[in-house]
């Protein structure tokens, strides 16, 4: 088969998204079909970092599009990235052949509407795979109002690409009711997990770990961590509060590893309060991902208010991989409340409350070996469920062998056992 992948990122692009797709791109090419491409060329973070135009990646044929390179300093330039997005990739389909499937991811929002005009038009059927929802996440922060004029545009163009895909994946099942509720038909609503981007127990896992603290002058130190995209929709006050609240204890450190708007944020608190116990890093390679995950004592996982069904936090299953315990900052009912429940692993703490977040970093810190013994091994049995190869041979049995045999079935949900 002719598979299309239309993706803002890309290897070697780090961010969540370009690593995911390039996961399942490989993995398509290695089950022998013909895979392409079509991303930007900037770097998603450092936009003055620009990639090679076109090339082949182990069996993939990669398209990179000419954008503008304003950055993320402020919304308006970000637009303006995306649109020059849009438009380059409009032009790009205009010209491509006519591909068995389109699998259109969600950055940058709403790309899925590329994705299925060009299904329409050049035939093909569409594959939407909802990374997070887009406007809503806007709406439940404020950069857009629903009832307005752009809202509701906005808003029909997403159900546009959901009503008329064949099939569309989501990552947890709160995302598949705000799916369904968008006019996906519950039969084509697949729920596929994320997975984490490194393997548990990897070879030389207690080496690499101990050359980042040492690179980065981690040692002697409780290292709280809170790593990935620094977004608007996950705000960190509770972190930075409890880290204002801790600066008398010079043991513990909190790193923030990322990038994003709101790693701003984190340097004026840092500034303002006049914190020593705070330190920040740029996004890590993959390659360096599980040393920067080992090195914690303690991670942090955040979900902002009224985002349940809207995004997934993908970094909790890289936090399982490196089988230290988690504090999740958020609501109960998401996908990492029913991990939480589901297997006994990590803690839960409301937002806003630091003096509960408090109490979680002095349990932590009390637990002796062999509980940090427990933590590990049930976090490796509850991760190897996500693993990247068990997670892409379920979407390509459920999603790409289905559309082969050309049948959609009555009832649509991919269990990871």
């Amino acid at each position: 088969m002719k598979i299309l992948l239309l993706n803002q990122t890309f290897y070697p692009d780090n961010v969540a998204t370009a690593q995911q797709t390039a996961d399942l791109a490989r993995f398509l090419a290695k089950e022998g079909h013909e895979v392409s491409v079509i991303c930007d060329s900037r770097s998603y973070e450092c936009r003055t970092r620009i990639f090679k135009r076109e090339e082949n990646w182990c069996g993939v044929k990669v398209f990179r599009l000419l954008t503008t390179g304003f950055g993320k300093r402020r919304l308006r330039y970000r637009l303006l990235d995306s649109f020059s997005f849009f438009v380059s990739a409009f032009f790009k389909l205009t010209q491509f052949p006519r591909q068995d499937l389109v699998i259109s991811f969600t950055s940058p929002p709403l790309v899925g509407v590329l994705g299925t005009l060009f299904c329409l038009f050049r035939g093909g059927e569409s594959i939407q795979w909802l990374m997070d929802i887009n406007p809503d996440s806007a709406f439940q922060v404020g950069y857009l109002k629903r009832k307005s004029f752009l809202g509701r545009a906005l808003n029909s163009l997403l159900e546009f690409t959901l009503t008329r895909a064949k099939y569309v994946v989501v990552l947890d099942r709160w995302m598949k009711e705000t799916a369904i509720k968008h006019g996906a038909l519950e039969a084509s609503v697949v729920v596929i997990p994320p997975w984490s981007v490194f393997k548990e127990d990897e070879p030389g896992l207690e080496e690499s770990v101990r050359a980042f603290k040492k690179e980065h002058q981690l040692e002697n130190k409780f290292l709280v961590l809170y790593s990935g995209n620094h977004s608007v929709v996950h705000p960190l006050d509770t972190l930075l509060e409890t880290a204002r609240c801790l600066r008398a204890d010079e043991t513990v450190l909190f790193l923030f590893i990322g990038a994003g708007l709101r790693t701003k944020d984190v340097s004026d608190y840092k500034t303002k309060h006049g914190l020593t116990n705070i330190r920040q890093l740029p996004l890590q390679p993959r390659e360096k991902v599980k040393a920067s995950f080992g090195a914690a004592d303690l991670h942090c996982v955040v979900m902002g208010s009224g985002m349940s069904g809207l995004v997934h936090v993908s970094k909790v299953y890289s936090v399982l991989a490196s089988g230290k315990p988690f504090v999740f900052v958020g609501p109960s009912e998401s996908h990492i409340g029913d991990l939480i429940q589901e297997n006994q692993l990590g803690e839960q703490v409301e937002w806003g409350n630091n003096q509960d977040f408090i109490k979680a970093i002095q349990r932590i810190r009390a637990l002796n070996p062999s509980d940090h013994k427990a933590i590990k091994t049930k976090s490796h049995q509850v991760v190897r469920e996500y693993e990247p190869e068990l997670t892409l041979r379920k979407f390509y049995k459920e999603v790409i062998e289905s559309d082969q045999r050309g049948s959609v079935p009555l009832s649509y949900e991919v269990s990871i056992p």
